[in-house]
């Protein structure tokens, strides 16, 4: 269509002027409508142009890590940011709303001004290598921990070659990532769903066939 009206704007005069019988009221008419034609392609043109600056400029919002943090942690209101972005299409997993991502748990390490997709913040923390997760049975009376708080666990009976003498009791495992909230079972006992290494799954397990274990905030 482009083309046709480009060679419609520039035939020779001479075609114009080539029937004898054309009257003046028809090429008058014919040069009004050249003239609309040209306005026409300018007002294209113009709006072309417009748009691909706009494309270039369009922003948009987009929820960034304020600080470097930690694969595991839990997003707080300090750890996260709102900012303008360019609107690119690999921007479409990217979260929007610091509501929406409060309270969600990074899966990888985030260094600041990092923009926070769907991919590396979900609503459970990540099972790393070599980790399984089991349910650990937790004595009755503590407090849940949050998602993603990384957390010892100890048993009151005597240590394995396995595990590790405190005074707060033997340790049977370092760091056991809380995965889940606590659930009750068909007895009544409260389980928790945690990831950590296999050898000391195989302790935990162990250890809670004599008693339930007590879990405390892990060393940093």
């Amino acid at each position: 269509m482009m083309a046709f009206l480009m060679r419609f704007l520039h035939r020779d005069g001479d075609d114009a002027n080539a029937a004898k019988g054309e009257s003046l009221h028809a090429r008058r008419m014919l040069w009004q409508l050249r003239r609309y034609m040209i306005a026409l392609l300018a007002s294209v043109t113009v709006f072309c142009i417009l748009q691909c600056i706009i494309d270039a400029t369009a922003t948009r919002t987009v929820v960034v890590a304020d600080r470097s943090l930690d694969a595991g942690t839990v997003l707080g209101v300090s750890d996260i940011a709102v900012v303008e972005a360019p609107a690119f299409d690999a921007l479409d997993n990217a979260l929007v709303s610091t509501d929406k991502a409060i309270g969600l748990i990074t899966q990888m390490p985030l260094e600041e001004g990092d923009i926070l997709l769907a991919s590396s913040v979900k609503a459970t923390p990540k099972v790393g290598e070599q980790q399984t997760v089991i349910d650990v049975r937790l004595a009755a009376g503590q407090h849940p921990f949050a998602l993603g708080t990384v957390v010892e666990l100890r048993s009151m009976n005597a240590c394995t070659e396995q595990a590790r003498a405190s005074p707060d009791g033997c340790v049977v495992s370092t760091r056991a990532i809380v995965m889940a909230e606590p659930r009750l079972d068909d007895s009544g006992a409260s389980l928790t769903a945690m990831a950590l290494d296999v050898d000391e799954a195989m302790a935990v397990l162990k250890a809670q066939e004599q008693g339930a274990l007590i879990a405390a905030m892990a060393r940093a």
